[in-house]
């Protein structure tokens, strides 16, 4: 068996990278991707754009599963603009049709030996840096679905980096599909409901063809995060019974993110979400230049708007991290705290 070895990238943080006061989710996730891409062109010897199938088709990558994490007591509003992230990322090959990518990231170079004992999502999941795991399958375009996976034509004459066992966001991706159920976050079941009129809130997004869809006409798997925060935002604002305001909505930051793909959308003008939203909220702490308040978590489907296809379920973990010396928002917080009812 051939093993993977770990590729090196760096990104420099400038505006394009950045949120207000934080690192973005939305360039992070299109960076891994096309870094995904890159080690598996790698993998196959050939520029991106040159993989083809066995019948000299052109393959593209078709996200599966994706992760993404802070790491233990981290977070995003570390990185700033000026700041170098250093990536370290290693793609393996299941069945000669699927790819596993995982990731750690930070602003400081991450030495090989720490990177050696990492294998699994697991490993990544528990460290101290940021971390993603991705899965992808090989497909032609096809707007409908991933599931005709191909394999490329140069996998059949080199040697690739195996993995000995399905990948996990693969095996969970069929779970999911059928179940709906999203594991991985233990706080999930014991959090409380939003105050809403009713628990599943269902919202309309319009597709904006320049922003949304990627180079094949699809809307792009990477954008799909920020169409479901647009509807988070929407529900604290707009559907709770006691609504956030707008500033304080803005502090809330992804702490982890699991989300699985199930079908593309093409020629799409709309996309149906449906979003049940709950919280915990933080202990009593003493005073802090910046200070998590509570931890919310939104459960997310994404369907195409013309059949009702379901395209993507996410469920993300989201800490509200408020600056220490803004009193109307920490004032906001405790009186929206205090006329929640009795957990």
């Amino acid at each position: 068996m051939t093993l993977a070895r770990w590729r090196e990238f760096r990104v420099h943080v400038g505006m394009p990278l950045l949120a207000p006061g934080r690192l973005a989710e939305e360039p992070i996730l299109k960076y891994l991707g096309a870094f995904q891409w890159q080690a598996v062109a790698d993998v196959a010897g050939q520029p991106e754009h040159a993989v083809l199938n066995e019948a000299g088709e052109r393959l593209h990558l078709s996200m599966i599963s994706l992760e993404l994490g802070v790491g233990a007591g981290r977070a995003w509003d570390e990185f700033d603009e000026g700041a170098v992230l250093g990536f370290r990322q290693r793609t393996g090959i299941y069945g000669h049709k699927l790819a596993e990518g995982l990731y750690l990231f930070d602003q400081e170079a991450i030495p090989d030996e720490e990177i050696q004992g990492i294998g699994t999502r697991e490993d990544l999941m528990y460290g101290r840096r940021p971390w993603a795991y991705l899965t992808h399958g090989f497909t032609t375009w096809a707007p409908a679905t991933w599931a005709q996976l191909e394999t490329p034509r140069a996998f059949l004459d080199r040697p690739v980096p195996e993995l000995p066992a399905m990948p996990a966001g693969i095996a969970e991706h069929q779970a999911v599909e059928r179940t709906g159920v999203i594991e991985g976050f233990a706080d999930w079941a014991q959090a409380v409901a939003l105050p809403c009129a009713a628990p599943v809130q269902a919202f309309e997004y319009a597709v904006t063809p320049e922003t949304d869809l990627d180079a094949a006409g699809l809307v792009y798997g990477a954008r799909l995060p920020a169409i479901m925060t647009g509807a988070e935002r929407r529900l604290l604002r707009e559907r709770l019974h006691l609504p956030l305001s707008e500033p304080l909505v803005t502090c809330l930051a992804l702490q982890h993110r699991r989300i699985y793909h199930f079908a593309n959308a093409s020629r799409e003008t709309s996309l149906h979400l449906r979003v049940e939203a709950r919280f915990h909220p933080a202990a009593a702490a003493a005073p802090a230049p910046v200070r998590t308040l509570g931890r919310l978590y939104f459960r997310t489907d994404v369907l195409r708007g013309s059949d009702g296809v379901l395209m993507a379920s996410s469920l993300v973990e989201k800490v509200l991290r408020v600056p220490g010396q803004s009193k109307p928002l920490l004032t906001e917080w405790a009186r929206w705290l205090a006329r929640m009812p009795a957990r």
